[in-house]
């Protein structure tokens, strides 16, 4: 499979999430990805001074769906459910729920207080920042072996043969 093959599978299969992808399949889709947002925010940089974000954002937005699809058929491929991708997506929503209330409870309190251990500095202050801070790094540390764990499995061979979700995709 060619880069460009890939590409156009990836998109034509946008909403299709039954079925397998193979590992080039999915590794030039990811290699799209990855370069359409490095030249989207250079493109961003050079036209308006500064990266904002925001033209990333947008390009993000419109290939999620066939970037979720492709993963979502690569670890079938691999004999995996293809819902395990959403564990990372899982654990990043969490993690910005807790650091959304951690900033907030540090906003009122100021940092002196987070120092102190979680003291509180005055009434409603810093209570219980130690446990949020402690839950946000846990939190990270998942998201980070969540990560690997996906990257291992997407990096893994073809399962032979036909599996739960489908014939063994053609070697073209």
């Amino acid at each position: 499979m060619t880069f460009k093959d890939a590409i156009v599978g990836g998109f034509r299969g946008a909403f299709t999430f039954q079925g397998r992808a193979r590992r080039p399949e999915y590794w030039w889709f990811f290699l799209f990805v990855f370069a359409g947002a490095f030249v989207v925010s250079l493109l961003e940089l050079l036209m308006l001074g500064r990266g904002s974000g925001m033209l990333v954002a947008l390009f993000q937005i419109a290939i999620f769906l066939p970037f979720l699809a492709v993963g979502w058929r690569r670890l079938q491929d691999t004999g995996r459910p293809g819902w395990f991708l959403l564990v990372p997506s899982a654990i990043v929503v969490v993690s910005t729920l807790v650091s959304g209330s951690l900033t907030r409870t540090m906003m009122a309190g100021g940092m002196g207080g987070m120092m102190d251990g979680g003291v509180p500095m005055e009434p409603g202050g810093m209570i219980g920042v130690g446990a949020s801070a402690t839950t946000l790094v846990a939190l990270g540390i998942a998201q980070l072996l969540a990560g690997l764990v996906i990257v291992w499995w997407m990096s893994r061979p073809t399962q032979r043969g036909p599996n739960a979700y489908g014939p063994e995709p053609r070697v073209r």
